[in-house]
């Protein structure tokens, strides 16, 4: 990893957890510096104010204060947030939503190597914002809003006015009813795994995704093609056309 090197805290009420990750960022990141480890949620604030780390690689379920109550804490977060969870759909789902990183324990070291060359590549901190509504999904409060992490920034966008979603390789473009349109430095398959189980949205083609609502007409044919609100049209693929038709009777 490119220099300059990276101040980091690693917060977890299970020490072996903690050694274990300090032991991986040690051995294969000499870049990045580990100035304070901790399983007291409580005293993290101090330590934070102490050594003001650029990162954290925090656990979300804690004894005593958990990981969105330690950031709670804070009017501005001045640093970067890595969660780290144990596998839990739920909780993998409510961190994606809000364009946020995450590792799953065990860690895994490709997985850590990507978390921090995005953090390098990035350097953005996460917003009181992403945080709040992380807190509603823990608290299993369904919002209707998801975050898109852009070139220009971080935008809170709603669901509900998400056109269809558009792969580009290793991008998604991200169009909405209004004509904006966001390119997204995350795959189709990401927003996939987030948005076709609790929200209207379907994958109609491998590199489109469509919101439901916004269908103007369905053409018949092989796959079939679908005319959406803006004139866009799209493909069905052949796969998915008797999913799409089951679905699209019951809307």
């Amino acid at each position: 990893m490119p220099s300059p090197s990276v101040r980091a805290a690693i917060i977890d009420d299970e020490m072996h957890c903690i050694k274990t990750l300090q032991y991986q960022i040690e051995r294969g990141f000499e870049d990045v510096e580990i100035v304070f480890t901790t399983t007291d949620s409580a005293e993290a604030k101090a330590l934070v104010d102490q050594h003001k780390p650029e990162l954290i690689f925090l656990d979300i379920e804690m004894r005593g204060m958990s990981g969105l109550q330690f950031l709670a804490q804070f009017e501005d977060i001045p640093f970067k947030v890595i969660f780290i969870t144990a596998y839990d759909q739920y909780a993998i789902k409510a961190i994606r939503l809000n364009a946020l990183d995450y590792l799953l324990k065990p860690v895994n070291k490709t997985e850590l190597e990507q978390a921090l060359e995005r953090y390098v590549r990035e350097r953005d901190k996460t917003t009181k914002e992403q945080v709040t509504q992380l807190h509603l999904f823990s608290e299993k409060k369904i919002t209707d809003t998801i975050a898109l992490s852009a070139s220009q920034g971080l935008f809170f966008v709603k669901l509900k006015e998400i056109m269809y979603l558009e792969a580009d390789d290793c991008y998604t473009h991200v169009m909405m009813n209004d004509g904006k349109k966001y390119l997204v430095s995350k795959t189709l398959s990401i927003f996939d795994e987030i948005l076709t189980d609790d929200f209207l949205f379907f994958r109609a083609h491998k590199s489109y995704l469509i919101n439901l609502s916004y269908i103007k007409q369905y053409v018949r044919g092989d796959g079939g093609e679908i005319i959406m609100n803006d004139g866009r049209r799209i493909a069905l693929s052949r796969n998915n056309k008797d999913n799409f038709l089951k679905l699209f009777t019951r809307v």
